[in-house]
């Protein structure tokens, strides 16, 4: 098993052979399995789950979670790190505003993640059509 840290709190995710194939199943469908990885750390999720049920060599755990975090990363979608980036301060901004204004609930939109969401895509829209019009 392996602690890695998300966000607001920690979770266990445990390396069996199963998680290794379900990751590389994705990985491959999402077309990053060879975008991101090099031979040698395909070979490793190729073969790891094949020898070995659950991984216990530290060392092996240490090199197998930071092939993991590559291919979590690039499996990531960009709208959720804009989101995080964009989306959740305005939908922060917002709510702050419209509470000195007297609205009883906007405290509740800074934590909205479908507010945040449409805050982000209507960011990213005005960006774009900006960039259209230079």
């Amino acid at each position: 098993m392996y602690l890695r840290r998300e966000g607001k709190g920690d979770t266990m995710v445990e390396f069996s052979s199963v998680f290794f194939l379900k990751l590389r199943r994705e990985a491959l469908r999402r077309r990053v399995w060879f975008k991101v990885l090099n031979n040698t750390e395909r070979a490793l999720l190729y073969l790891v789950p094949r020898c070995v049920v659950t991984p216990k060599n530290a060392t092996l755990i240490d090199v197998l979670a930071k092939i993991i975090v590559k291919i979590k990363d690039a499996l990531k979608s960009p709208i959720a790190d804009l989101i995080n980036q964009v989306g959740k301060p305005l939908a922060l901004r917002l709510s702050r505003i419209a509470q000195e204004w007297g609205h009883k609930t906007a405290g509740e939109w800074a934590s909205d993640e479908g507010f945040a969401r449409y805050l982000a895509i209507r960011h990213l829209n005005s960006v774009s059509r900006s960039r259209r019009a230079l």
